[in-house]
C-alpha cells in the first residue's frame, strides 16, 4: 500500500505567553495546524482558549513568542459574538465582505453577489432580502460562520461555533468541518461535537508539563489518553517523593557526615525537590 500524504503546516506558534492584567493565562504554549486538519482546542475555563485563538488570527497580540502561517495563507475568524451591520439584508451581509477579501475569483460587486447568493443557499437560507436584526441565534450563528467560509479561507477559527446552534445545524457545520477543504481550531466545550467532529484534540491546561496535551482522534481517545497521562505523572510522584525523603535523610546528617557529601549529589538533591514541587503542582 502506498504511504499516507505527507500534510504541510499551514499555521503554527511557539513558546506563545500571555497575561491578562496581573494573571498568567498561558506561557510557552507551542501548536502547529495541518492542512485539512480538525483541531478542536479545549481545557478549563480560564486557561486562555479564546485569547489563543485571537492570537492566532492576528487580532490580538502575544507577550511573548511568536505564530507562523504559510505565505499567502487565508485566516477567517468567527468569534463568539457576531457584528453584522443593523439593517443589512443577508445579502448585503455577505456581498460587501466578499468584495473587501478580494478573492481572485470575484472582480465586481454582481460576482460578489452571485458569490454571496450561492453561500447562503448553502447555508440553508432562501429569503436573501430578510434582514439580519430579524434572525434567531441559530441563523445568526450560521451566517457568520458562512461569511467567512465564503471568503474561501485554508484555515478557519472558530470560538464554541456550537453556541445557540440547533441540532439540524450542529449537523450542518458537522459537515461544513468535513468538507470545506480547510483546515479548522475550534474551541467548544461540546463533547458530541469533539466525538464527531475533531480529528485531533489539544487541552490548554496547567497540569502538563509543556502546557499542552495533544492527542490523535476523537474525545473517547483522548479522555483515554489523558487518563494513562495523568496515571504516569501521579506514579512518578509517588516515586519521586520517596527520592526527596531520603534525600532528606541524608542531608540531615551530623556536621561529619555532611563534610563527605558531594557537591553534586547535594545539587541532584535539590534538583529532584524541585521536580517534585512542579508535579506536585500539576497534578
Amino acid at each position: 500500500p502506498s504511504p499516507p500524504p505527507i500534510m504541510a503546516v499551514a499555521l503554527s506558534c511557539k513558546d506563545l505567553s500571555k497575561t491578562f492584567g496581573s494573571r498568567l493565562l498561558f506561557a510557552e504554549v507551542s501548536l502547529t495546524l495541518e492542512d485539512r486538519e480538525r483541531l478542536a482546542l479545549i481545557g478549563p475555563n480560564g486557561s486562555g482558549k479564546s485569547t489563543l485563538l485571537k492570537i492566532l488570527a492576528g487580532t490580538e497580540t502575544a507577550d511573548q513568542g511568536q505564530v507562523s502561517a504559510r505565505r499567502g495563507l487565508r485566516i477567517a475568524y468567527v468569534s463568539q459574538q457576531d457584528n453584522f451591520t443593523p439593517g443589512d439584508t443577508l445579502l448585503a451581509a455577505l456581498t460587501k465582505p466578499l468584495l473587501e477579501c478580494k478573492l481572485a475569483s470575484i472582480h465586481d460587486e454582481h460576482e460578489a453577489e452571485l458569490a454571496a447568493e450561492m453561500a447562503l443557499e448553502r447555508a440553508g437560507f432562501t429569503d436573501l432580502t430578510r434582514t439580519v436584526d430579524g434572525l434567531s441565534g441559530g441563523q445568526r450563528k450560521r451566517l457568520a460562520i458562512i461569511r467567512e467560509v465564503a471568503k474561501q479561507p485554508d484555515v478557519l477559527l472558530l470560538d464554541e461555533p456550537t453556541n445557540h446552534l440547533d441540532v439540524e445545524g450542529i449537523q450542518w457545520l458537522e459537515s461544513l468541518l468535513r468538507t470545506g477543504g480547510f483546515a479548522s481550531i475550534i474551541v467548544t466545550h461540546d463533547r458530541a461535537f469533539l466525538e464527531t467532529t475533531a480529528s485531533r484534540i489539544v487541552e490548554l491546561s496547567s497540569a502538563y508539563p509543556k502546557r499542552t496535551f495533544s492527542v490523535e482522534g476523537n474525545y473517547s481517545e483522548f479522555l483515554r489518553r489523558k487518563q494513562e497521562f495523568l496515571d504516569g505523572q501521579a506514579k512518578m510522584e509517588a516515586s519521586l517523593a520517596n527520592q526527596v525523603r531520603e534525600d532528606l535523610r541524608w542531608l540531615s546528617r551530623g556536621a561529619k557526615a555532611r563534610r563527605t557529601k558531594s557537591k553534586s549529589r547535594i545539587d541532584a538533591s535539590f534538583e529532584r525537590m524541585d521536580e517534585l514541587s512542579q508535579l506536585r503542582s500539576r497534578n
